[in-house]
């Protein structure tokens, strides 16, 4: 389970409540991942669900780029880095996920490696916006 500390906080409030839905999205996979036999209206939820964070994960994105930019975060550019690549990742995963249909460990790696990523990318990329915005 991904719980919301202060340790992840960027001090933007518009961030850090994106960040805070990205947790429950995350959770809600997690949750999915004792499903062993889905319903097709679950698969249809997880389709869903998936499609959902791709997009909510794209337009958090261009937002957070934006506050770094104006802010002059010294890590504006590994930001958007950072950013394409995870949006490649997924959306690989969504094509492989097509292709092989519902089956928990392909759910779990994606769970497992959502969850990896967005602790480190705000503990080590994310929360250098805080002093940018201190600044005068």
């Amino acid at each position: 389970m991904l719980e919301w500390t202060e340790q992840f906080a960027t001090g933007h409030d518009t961030i850090d409540m994106q960040h805070r839905m990205l947790f429950n999205y995350i959770n809600r996979l997690e949750g999915l991942l004792v499903i062993t036999n889905p319903s097709v209206e679950e698969c249809e939820f997880i389709i869903r669900l998936v499609g959902f964070m791709e997009t909510y994960v794209d337009a958090h994105f261009r937002h957070e780029e934006q506050c770094m930019e104006s802010y002059k975060c010294p890590v504006a550019a590994h930001n958007k880095d950072a950013h394409r690549e995870f949006l490649a990742f997924f959306r690989e995963f969504k094509e492989r996920y097509s292709a092989e249909g519902f089956r928990p460990a392909v759910l779990a790696e994606l769970h497992q490696s959502v969850d990896e990523w967005i602790r480190s990318h705000i503990l080590q990329i994310d929360s250098q916006l805080r002093p940018c915005l201190k600044r005068p």
